[in-house]
């Protein structure tokens, strides 16, 4: 059988309109969160595969947040500028993704936001009105999920739309 078929159907090929009467899928905005792990050149282009298919805006969105271990560090110093160094240095990565996205003729929306990530993805997701949430997922299982938690899961569990995970080829 050749590749992308199954059964006699080539799945390579977008079917008939007319396979699905009455059911129209509109994504117009794809929140794609970044957190520019080796991961993350892989979620970006299944957004933007997906921001071509369906003529979508995609929303660039890093989160950054202080982790609660070093906030309790008693003597923790963090310089006055800190937070702006963190969202300026997230900017510029973020517009590398941006800028290669609008080479390809996308639409490009880039957000920074600080805050537990889960949360502030469900949160831009509702305020965006995002159709869709294309994220990254490491495939962590056993101690490391137990310990580390899976942003990924969480919003899947709670984003108000549909969640499409990509999943790390190197967990």
């Amino acid at each position: 059988m050749a590749p992308g078929t199954i059964g006699t159907r080539d799945w390579t090929e977008r079917p008939p309109r007319s396979n699905f009467p009455g059911m129209t899928i509109q994504v117009r905005l794809i929140l794609v969160p970044v957190d520019f792990s080796e991961h993350a050149d892989s979620v970006v282009e299944w957004a933007g595969h997906l921001a071509e298919e369906h003529a979508s805006t995609v929303a660039l969105l890093h989160v950054y947040h202080l982790p609660v271990e070093f906030q309790q560090v008693e003597g923790a110093y963090l310089p006055a500028d800190f937070w702006n160094s963190v969202k300026d240095e997230a900017k510029q990565q973020l517009a590398l993704y941006g800028d290669r996205l609008r080479k390809s003729g996308l639409a490009v929306e880039e957000l920074t936001r600080e805050g537990y990530p889960a949360t502030v993805i469900e949160e831009e997701a509702e305020r965006l009105g995002a159709d869709l949430i294309v994220i990254g997922s490491r495939g962590r299982s056993g101690l490391k999920h137990l310990l580390l938690g899976s942003i990924a899961e969480r919003v899947v569990q709670k984003a108000p739309c549909p969640v499409l995970t990509v999943k790390s080829a190197h967990p």
